[in-house]
């Protein structure tokens, strides 16, 4: 292997561990990244409690590849906030096992 290999080699490698550790925040995901997108399939928002469509159809974030959807639009700033929490809110919610997080507030 020559010098201009190697490094090429590096250069995917790394990419391939980067890719692998995708941190993203996307408040405002057009469809096709929602798509791209594991759901969640929370079943109430991470940061009121409330049920996803009781304020009729809320937004979707994408964090960390995840499609994590909100009761409205007030909620998104508080998500941005905090996503790792909110992320793992949402997760349980999907579960259908209560949070123990007793702090959230609507708006």
């Amino acid at each position: 292997m020559n010098g201009k290999q190697i490094l090429t080699t590096i250069a995917l490698v790394g990419a391939t561990a980067f890719a692998a550790a995708d941190t993203s925040l996307v408040l405002k995901p057009d469809a096709e990244r929602i798509a791209a997108s594991k759901s969640v399939e929370n079943r109430k928002c991470p940061v009121s409690g409330d049920e996803i469509g009781s304020m009729g159809e809320g937004p979707v974030v994408v964090y960390k590849g995840k499609a994590v959807r909100l009761c409205c639009p007030g909620c998104i700033k508080a998500f941005a906030k905090d996503p790792a929490r909110y992320l793992a809110i949402a997760e349980k919610s999907a579960t259908g096992r209560k949070s123990s997080d007793e702090s959230r507030k609507h708006h």
